[in-house]
């Protein structure tokens, strides 16, 4: 009984490293997450835009660009924005199982 639990989880382990390894998210995907997550819209350049109270809508420049690619299960991006008023925005995410999760969010101004 314990060998047939053993196999079991040496199977269960290596279809979740293949799974894990295979499911990172992309840069684009990050975005997305951002804008559902944050309603912080980045477009073609560094220039994004946030959405604050009600209908209006701040411009955001990217200041700083953090991408960590070279882990094998997950990745990390970590950007920072600054408005045109100096207050800047921090927001770092782990990406793991092709979805991203907040790690830090950060707004100084």
């Amino acid at each position: 009984m314990k060998k047939g639990l053993t196999r079991i989880g040496i199977v269960f382990s290596i279809l979740l490293f293949f799974y894990m390894s295979t499911h990172r998210p992309n840069e684009e995907q990050f975005y997305s997450w951002l804008l559902t997550e944050y309603d912080i819209e980045c477009h073609t350049s560094i220039t994004c835009t946030k959405k604050v109270e009600g209908n209006s809508y701040t411009t955001l420049i990217e200041t700083g660009s953090n991408i960590k690619n070279g882990y094998l299960l997950f990745n990390t991006i970590g950007k920072i924005f600054e408005d045109e008023n100096g207050s800047r925005t921090t927001v770092k995410a782990i990406g793991v199982f092709g979805k991203y999760f907040t790690i830090i969010m950060d707004e100084q101004g």
